[in-house]
């Protein structure tokens, strides 16, 4: 399943729809248009008829290799508001793979040097990877905790968090949600359900 699109900001043009949308480069360029068809893009505040707006060129770094992907933009029929959809494995407004960037999120939160961790990321921008996911994995945890008891009634017993690093207390969270459709990266199911219904923040 996917997550139902719902947006209360609907003024907010720079709000983004994150889902499955293929399992690498490939996949997406071949077929990207048959997952949109697949997704559940209700929106409260009109019919939910959407149709396909506009495009733009985004760049995404996987390993040594630079790709450009081909970003298409969706309009609300009835309320006119538009929305990008990306896929889950591209991080908001970051150059690198979600991939990419979680293995060396994971790296460094397990100790590793930032000047050790096998990437082809600087280590100025592992560093500012590095602080940023420690101040949004922690609003993001807040978040979904809020979106889990909104839409399903469920609390997760905070002795269960306890001594948790941020990827392990994302995944106990996660796992309390409905399985998804998705490229099974925490960052990238997180991004999935606070993008589905808001959040105002991405990992």
């Amino acid at each position: 399943m996917s997550p139902a699109f719902n947006n209360s900001k609907a003024s907010t043009p720079s709000i983004m729809i994150i889902a499955y949308l293929g399992r690498n480069v490939k996949d997406y360029r071949e077929n990207f248009l048959r997952y949109l068809e697949e997704l559940d893009l209700t929106y409260p505040y009109c019919s939910g008829r959407t149709n396909l707006h506009a495009s733009y060129e985004r760049r995404v770094r996987i390993e040594e290799i630079v790709e450009w992907l081909t970003i298409q933009r969706i309009i609300y029929r009835e309320c006119r508001s538009t929305h990008a959809v990306i896929p889950d494995f591209i991080r908001p407004y970051k150059h690198y793979s979600t991939c990419d960037s979680e293995a060396a999120l994971r790296d460094i939160e397990d100790g590793i040097p930032i000047e050790q961790v096998e990437t082809a990321a600087s280590t100025s921008t592992l560093r500012r990877w590095a602080a940023e996911f420690q101040e949004k994995s922690r609003q993001a945890a807040g978040a979904l905790k809020a979106i889990l008891f909104r839409l399903y009634g469920k609390v997760v017993n905070e002795l269960f968090l306890f001594g948790l690093k941020q990827f392990g207390v994302l995944e106990k969270i996660l796992e309390k949600f409905p399985e998804i459709k998705s490229n099974n990266l925490t960052v990238g199911d997180t991004n999935i359900w606070l993008a589905s219904h808001a959040a105002g923040l991405y990992l």
